[in-house]
């Protein structure tokens, strides 16, 4: 390989749960590096997932929500994608939930890469790696070598700061402690469904405040690393959904989540090595929901904590040969999911629940000749309640020459229902405890293709099987809102990707997907899911200023809301300047979002009497870091 393709060579390690290239990975890999999310003003984790082919987001004024290759459901809460923190899982235990807004579980400043695999990973992960695998992997101690703080000020009143500390050691130990506050007013918004003098003529004022948290600790030494991590978040509710008071500041939501784990690795002979993981966490979620003027809101309360054990090996067995085996063990010995009315006090439901999870898998690299490699792996999963479930995968990946790879894959997951699908009861909603889990077939077929002078382009089209969805349906027996294993659908898609990278002047990304997710049945597209996306990025340095400029942009195509109308395509476009090491100790960076205030909004579930949740216009984010 000449010098251009090594720079083309992106390592990821949850393909495989070891590091490779990007390119032997059996998936379609995206990985998005530290520098990019500096240069370009990302905010938050779901700024990062908007820019990928085949993803896109959606927000309710609460949390924001993934989609993948034309799917997001109303009240998902992102349990179809598995998140990791440096190889952690933190979908907690009660609604599978994964924070990818604010919420999120570190700054962003301190991510090292985002690494994104695409597809069903059930073979490796289990339950939640139903479309994607997303993997956030942290900065060391050594990369910040110092300490740097951080303070920004952004539109809406809002104002945050970070300090850190990071060094790597004369003994050995590599240390980052960090914290983030954050605190915003929010805006102050207009809904024409409550255009009435009783709920102040469609005006939330003062309702949409954001308050958050977070601290991260990491630690390595040898064969041994230590994390732990901590966010909490509240955030105001100014929509009047869940048929609450419009306008009632409050109206709530506190998300609290903390994960900490001790690691050891060790490399042994002949490519082998053996991994052990010990974890616990803790996550609780506390809303306030206010129905009438003169009494206390009503009390919506979960709680989870667990302790997990996973063991990782890997072998190398002759020349053309590397298993990698593992189990995984997860106790969530608290699972409490409460509502009830404070004053008169009036209980609805208090689910108090334990229970176990067991995995155990197995994935062979066989190379069948010089170019073909087989990836062939299978996982045995046991759950409490419906037993077993197995999640096979079969991949062959085809080099002819260093800058050519295709990859065909299939593979099957599932997802297994949640506590909260399973058991939660309050005012107008009721249980079903004989869920039984959902499933996802897909077939895949990747191309990818270095032509060279920096310029690579990719393909990649699938199809997806799904079945046994757990959707939330009228029990017109009981007049109250259930979950069941309702309905069975297709996706179908294509997704083209060209980059250009030339180590020095413009370079950029533009990515294009096609995509039809439809009701098996009917034949009826999917609510929230866009017929087409594009997305493109560009970035240049400013001659002479050590500078860069860049610009984002993201296409989407109409969608289906709940109610049968239409959420109109929209573009955003972003432009940010970024200025590294001014006066040699300071990263100044201004981001202008949605420059051109492109009106739109995203489709939300029937609990909002609004089909379309109306999200921000044009907005800025100024910030700068000081490094010594």
């Amino acid at each position: 390989m000449d010098l251009e393709q090594l720079m083309k060579i992106e390592i990821v390690v949850a393909g495989s749960k070891r590091a490779q290239e990007s390119r032997e990975v059996a998936s379609f890999v995206s990985v998005v590096s530290a520098a990019e999310i500096r240069e370009h003003g990302y905010r938050t984790l779901a700024d990062v997932l908007r820019t990928l082919p085949g993803f896109y987001v959606s927000n309710d004024r609460n949390y924001s929500y993934i989609g993948v290759r034309g799917f997001s459901r109303p009240g998902d809460w992102n349990s179809r994608v598995l998140l990791l923190l440096n190889g952690l899982r933190t979908n907690e235990s009660l609604y599978d939930l994964a924070y990818i807004g604010e919420e999120f579980s570190v700054d962003v400043d301190l991510i090292d890469r985002v690494e994104v695999i695409r597809g069903p990973s059930s073979a490796l992960y289990g339950s939640n790696a139903y479309f994607a695998v997303i993997n956030v992997v942290t900065r060391d101690g050594n990369s910040l070598a110092g300490t740097e703080l951080t303070t920004s000020a952004a539109s809406f009143g809002t104002y945050s700061g970070r300090a850190s500390y990071g060094r790597a050691f004369e003994n050995g130990l590599d240390l980052l402690v960090s914290g983030t506050y954050s605190d915003g007013k929010g805006r102050n918004l207009f809904y024409p469904e409550f255009d009435a003098p009783v709920t102040n003529n469609g005006f939330a004022n003062g309702a949409d405040h954001e308050e958050f948290r977070k601290l991260l600790v990491t630690a390595s030494k040898g064969d041994f690393s230590f994390q732990a991590n901590t966010v909490s978040r509240e955030k105001g509710l100014p929509t009047g959904s869940y048929a609450t008071l419009f306008n009632d500041k409050r109206n709530r939501t506190t998300d609290n989540l903390s994960l900490a784990s001790l690691s050891y690795h060790r490399s042994l002979s002949d490519g082998a090595s053996f991994s052990t993981r010990l974890h616990a966490g803790r996550y609780t979620y506390d809303g306030e929901y206010a129905y009438y003027a003169n009494d206390p809101p009503n009390k919506d309360l979960a709680v989870g904590e667990w302790v997990g054990l996973e063991l990782d090996a890997a072998r190398k067995i002759g020349s053309g040969q590397f298993l990698t085996f593992g189990a995984e063990f997860r106790d969530n010995f608290k699972q409490l999911l409460k509502n009830f009315d404070p004053e008169p006090y009036f209980l609805y439901s208090d689910m108090r629940n334990t229970s176990v999870r067991e995995g155990v898998f197995a994935q062979d690299e066989i190379r069948l000749a010089d170019p073909l490699m087989l990836y062939a792996g299978v996982r045995l999963d046991h759950y409490a309640g419906f037993g077993f479930a197995t999640s096979p995968r079969l991949a062959l990946i085809y080099t002819p020459t260093p800058a050519t790879t295709f990859k065909l894959l299939a593979g099957r997951a599932f997802r297994a229902p949640n506590e909260h699908e399973l058991y939660y009861v309050s005012p107008g909603y009721g249980a079903n405890s004989t869920l039984e889990p959902e499933h996802i077939e897909t077939l895949e077929l990747i191309a990818q293709h270095f032509i060279g002078g920096g310029i690579q382009i990719s393909a990649s089209a699938f199809r997806n099987r799904l079945s046994d969805l757990i959707e939330r349906h009228l029990d017109s027996a009981n007049n109250v809102s259930v979950f069941g294993n309702l309905e069975s659908m297709h996706s179908r898609g294509l997704e083209l990707a060209l980059e250009v990278n030339r180590g020095h002047g413009l370079t950029g990304q533009l990515s294009y997907s096609l995509q039809r997710t439809e009701d098996q049945a009917t034949g009826t597209r999917l609510t929230n899911s866009p017929g087409q996306m594009l997305q493109v990025q560009l970035r240049s340095p400013i001659l002479g200023s050590g500078a860069i400029a860049t610009l984002d942009a993201q296409y989407m195509s109409d969608r289906r809301t709940v109610a049968g109308n239409v959420a109109a395509g929209h573009t955003l476009t972003n432009f940010s300047l970024f200025a590294p090491r001014t006066f040699g100790r300071f990263d100044l960076s201004a981001t202008l979002y949605n420059v051109f205030g492109t009106q739109y909004g995203d489709p939300v579930p029937d609990d909002f009497v609004q089909d379309v949740i109306k999200q921000d216009g044009r907005s800025f984010r100024v910030r700068t870091t000081l490094h010594y």
